[in-house]
């Protein structure tokens, strides 16, 4: 067996091991490691990946047959969807793709309207249909459209943590202004507000097509990627574990700019936040218990060297005068 075929079996038994809904975060790691031993091992996944990511479009662009009398099954609900999926890679990948293509046109097309999401002044936990879960932030909107070949997102707006549930069938997208986000099954927090776009991944591997970007960049646990408008985008590292600590009520910053942190604070409390000249060189390291604005303003007060001007319409930040 040559080293090429045998890379290609190596990225195989990956997809495989990683489609599994029962894939651990040590699975993940290793599969981290395997992949930076070498840059043929990157090129060979994602030369894999890219036969699915294929084949789904072309199932999806398929025209559907019109078929009035037949009922489409649906699985029991005890069926093991698992075992399905572990005997169908007992055939070659090309096969895979090959059969697929033949029968593409016998497959019905049942595309469900989007379902939007919104919230105001609180977020909100929602459970999708193929089990993944989405925490959507305040002042947030979403927009989610599933069908037989595609589990597709649209953030219109505002920040969500998602944590997607394996299934390497339907690759799972989020789209946000322009900006397109493709996993298989990871845990991961995406910023889109004002041409403004962050992500970080908490969990696993995800793959972010960048705007004017030439080609995706994959992401891992604990690596960001911010992009404001259409400038070069820029990676970054984190805490994996504080990627959505907005979820638990808290904002936890490490070494962040303070004209950063009042772009969240503008976000939750849907106003302007302008930073004056003399703090926009400000860092701030530390944690901002979720609360009403008030609240919020006198922790940011108290914890770092700026003082607060409110008006009804806009919260100014400034140096606070040395002493």
């Amino acid at each position: 067996m040559t080293q090429h075929r045998q890379i290609e079996e190596q990225a195989l038994t990956w997809f495989v091991r990683l489609s599994d809904v029962e894939a651990s975060e040590a699975d993940w790691r290793a599969f981290g490691d395997w992949i930076a031993v070498s840059p043929a091992h990157r090129t060979a996944y994602d030369a894999l990946e890219q036969v699915w990511v294929d084949l789904d479009d072309a199932l999806t662009a398929a025209p559907a047959e019109p078929i009035a009398t037949v009922t489409p099954l649906r699985r029991a609900a005890n069926d093991d969807v698992r075992i399905t999926r572990r005997r169908a890679w007992l055939f070659p990948v090309v096969g895979i793709a090959a059969a697929a293509a033949l029968t593409a046109g016998l497959w019905p097309q049942f595309m469900d309207r989007p379902v939007i999401y919104q919230t105001q002044d609180a977020p909100q936990t929602i459970t999708l249909e193929d089990g993944s879960t989405v925490k959507l932030n305040r002042h947030s909107s979403l927009q989610v459209r599933f069908n037989d070949g595609r589990r597709q997102v649209s953030l219109q707006d505002g920040e969500a943590a998602f944590d997607v549930a394996h299934d390497a069938s339907r690759p799972f997208t989020v789209e946000a202004d322009g900006r397109q986000v493709r996993v298989i099954g990871t845990a991961f927090n995406i910023v889109s507000h004002n041409d403004d776009f962050a992500i970080g991944v908490e969990r696993g591997i995800v793959s972010v097509q960048a705007k004017s970007a030439q080609t995706p960049v994959r992401l891992t646990a604990g690596q960001t990627l911010h992009q404001a408008g259409d400038q070069a985008a820029e990676l970054g590292a984190t805490d994996a574990d504080s990627v959505s600590s907005w979820s638990t009520g808290v904002l936890v910053y490490r070494d962040a700019a303070i004209t950063d942190i009042s772009r969240d604070l503008s976000r939750y409390f849907d106003k302007p936040f302008t930073v004056s000249a003399s703090a926009q060189g400000l860092r701030f390291t530390g944690a901002l218990r979720i609360a009403d604005e008030t609240t919020m303003l006198a922790q940011l007060r108290d914890f770092s060297p700026v003082t607060v001007e409110r008006t009804p319409n806009e919260v100014r930040l400034s140096a606070r005068a040395s002493r």
